[in-house]
């Protein structure tokens, strides 16, 4: 463990190398004040629409068009009795101007404003009968599937491109991604028995891109991706198999015994499809697949993240940089407690299936708007996990005391990130928890209030960590391996707010 002569020079350490995000303002609990609509002029202006979706698809010109599929990720303070048509209308108005950025701005097709108005309903046809808005099933976020028709002249500044458009009327951010919907799927190649439970081409067959991430230490890549069949927006991530070889046959995979890595890999993606749990982000499906004589691994998971207006962030990290600094105490004490609690409620879960998350921190917790509007949690990454089976009960009760022990210093640290998250990259994060465990806390604390004071811009403007002292003799006390052994000691003691028991 490193140690520093002085306070002073861990301050000048943390506060060289900050990378500091921009944070947008946001009123809190704004609402959208809705006009009452008249629904006969609704019904009207749909009936007109159809009449003139109709008329369209008989005539001539309709053999100048090309038919693209537009998925629209919505941010947006969404209430439950907002209409759904003002939501239609919306997703229309962002899709026209998504199109007049590409050909003025993007491309400059037109050279004028006026020369693509001229021309605009030559370019294409949007009816509000091919538009269905709808929620992501495991978070409150809204999107939209819209079939437009785009002159074929101009679609191929179109595919497979993606545009952001923010409707400040509105307070709405839209995410577009525009995709050729008479792609061809792949026929499925007549294989030899041994190799018939791998699924190949059911990822290009059943799922439409819409992003993806590779990532480079892990060797695995992360797809967002849109599934037509029951119109839901998904991860999937794919993990190359280097240890398996490309005759692989369903015996070798199911009744293996090998404890190599990528066999350890297919026998979590096993125990993790049956694992279900609110606070547990779900595995809906996996399968193999092999391509270029190489052997892949797929996991079809939840999609998670926070719909909020100013950031639609995925982790714990994010989450509480951009949404959790500004808030007030009361409301984020409140806020800690609750999702402390969420943590503590799925890694006792895990324990019961006695699987173990070898890699909690705030980057692999996931954060999400239930359907009810609350904040909901899920433990993630845990292709970082690992379980044991019958043979190997008695090394599960020797690693789990060990393992208990973990958990309450990573929940020690999850609380100092709650409590104010600050910017940079992980060694340095992980300098602030060294630090806070080796000085006195009063100290610490105003010595962190020194440096938040220069380096984080959007905590609240009455912060202060000593405001937040119970929180963090709480949180030294988990990292010192002090007052607690259980998990649920943690999450009674916590709600209870039993602050003034705690031995230091």
């Amino acid at each position: 463990m490193q140690q520093y002569k002085s306070i002073q020079q861990f301050d000048e350490l943390m506060t060289s190398n900050f990378y500091i995000e921009e944070v947008f303002d946001e009123i809190q609990n704004e609402k959208v004040d809705i006009p009452n609509t008249d629904k006969n002029k609704i019904m009207l202006t749909l009936e007109e629409n159809l009449k003139e979706k109709n008329d369209f698809l008989l005539s001539e010109e309709f053999n100048q068009f090309q038919q693209l599929l537009v998925i629209s990720l919505i941010t947006i303070n969404f209430s439950s009795d907002d209409p759904f048509f003002r939501h239609i209308t919306m997703v229309v108005k962002t899709i026209k101007k998504a199109i007049k950025k590409r050909l003025i701005q993007d491309i400059n097709y037109f050279q004028s404003v006026q020369e693509y108005k001229n021309q605009q309903s030559t370019l294409f046809k949007i009816f509000y009968q091919d538009i269905n808005i709808g929620f992501i099933t495991s978070t409150q976020q809204i999107k939209s599937t819209a079939f437009i028709f785009i002159n074929k002249a101009i679609v191929e500044s179109f595919l497979n491109k993606k545009i952001s458009i923010e409707q400040k009327n509105e307070r709405a951010r839209l995410t577009l991604s525009f995709f050729n919907i008479s792609f061809q799927k792949e026929l499925n190649v007549q294989q030899d028995y041994k190799t018939q439970f791998l699924r190949n081409h059911k990822f290009k067959n059943e799922f439409i891109v819409i992003n993806e991430e590779f990532d480079k230490q892990k060797q695995s890549t992360t797809y967002h991706v849109y599934k037509p069949m029951d119109d839901q927006i998904y991860f999937v991530k794919r993990i190359q198999l280097q240890d398996i070889p490309i005759n692989v046959t369903f015996q070798d995979i199911f009744n293996t015994k090998s404890s190599n890595q990528d066999n350890l890999t297919i026998q979590e993606a096993r125990i993790l499809q049956r694992v279900s749990h609110p606070n547990i982000i779900r595995l809906y499906d996996w399968w193999l697949e092999s391509k270029n004589q190489q052997l892949f691994l797929y996991t079809q998971i939840e999609y998670c993240i926070y719909p909020g207006y100013i950031s639609q962030t995925k982790n714990l990290l994010s989450y509480s940089y951009f949404y959790m600094n500004p808030m007030p105490l009361e409301q984020k004490s409140k806020l800690i407690i609750e999702i402390i609690s969420q943590i503590i409620g799925g890694l006792e879960y895990l324990q019961q299936k006695q699987i173990i998350h070898g890699d909690l921190k705030p980057e692999s917790i996931m954060v999400t708007k239930s359907i009810t509007g609350d904040i909901q949690v899920m433990l993630a990454d845990l292709n970082h996990s690992y379980s044991y089976f019958q043979d190997m009960q008695k090394q599960f009760k020797q690693d789990l005391v060990q393992y208990k022990q973990q958990c309450l210093q990573a929940l020690g640290v999850l609380l100092m990130h709650l409590i104010l998250t600050f910017p940079g990259e992980p060694t340095l994060r992980n300098n602030y928890v060294i630090k806070f465990s080796n000085y006195d806390i009063d100290d610490s604390l105003c010595e962190f209030d020194k440096w938040a004071q220069k380096s984080v811009k959007n905590r609240h403007k009455e912060f202060s960590f000593f405001l937040y002292k119970n929180f963090m003799v709480l949180a030294k006390s988990l990292l010192k391996k002090q007052q607690f052994h259980e998990l649920h000691e943690v999450r009674t003691f916590i709600q209870n707010k039993q602050f003034d028991h705690l031995l230091v």
